[in-house]
């Protein structure tokens, strides 16, 4: 639970670092809990729009800040991870075409690179 919130966090903390290399467990961990926050705080905020007859122009902009930060944290995190498999993080730029988000997905779950790669050392193996 502790490496899970760690690795969550962490997706944050380096949301705008395109370099290094990321675990799949950690790139798991930080799905699980950074899209059911994510969708929930959308939800809160149309509810507050229509219940609390809030500005719609405060509203609008919480929902573009808060798919801002959404957007940068999982393009930091899948280039990373694309890394990790000694992958360009260019691939990310396939995720606004069409066929191309089912090739990355499956890019993005393969077995990493045992050794160090051009992006970095295992992350397996640096972290204690």
């Amino acid at each position: 639970m502790k490496a899970a919130l760690h690795a969550w966090l962490n997706g944050y903390r380096h949301m705008l670092s395109f370099r290094g290399r990321e675990r799949r467990r950690d790139f798991l961990c930080f799905l699980l809990g950074h899209y059911p926050l994510f969708y929930l705080l959308i939800t809160l905020i149309k509810w507050s729009h229509n219940r609390l007859s809030a500005d719609a122009t405060l509203t609008s902009f919480l929902l573009f800040c808060a798919g801002l930060a959404s957007l940068c944290a999982t393009l930091a995190y899948n280039v990373r991870r694309l890394h990790d498999s000694n992958r360009s993080g260019l691939l990310c730029i396939g995720y606004f075409l069409f066929a191309a988000p089912i090739v990355i997905l499956v890019s993005l779950w393969l077995a990493p690179r045992n050794a160090g790669n051009r992006y970095g050392l295992d992350p397996r193996r640096t972290r204690a």
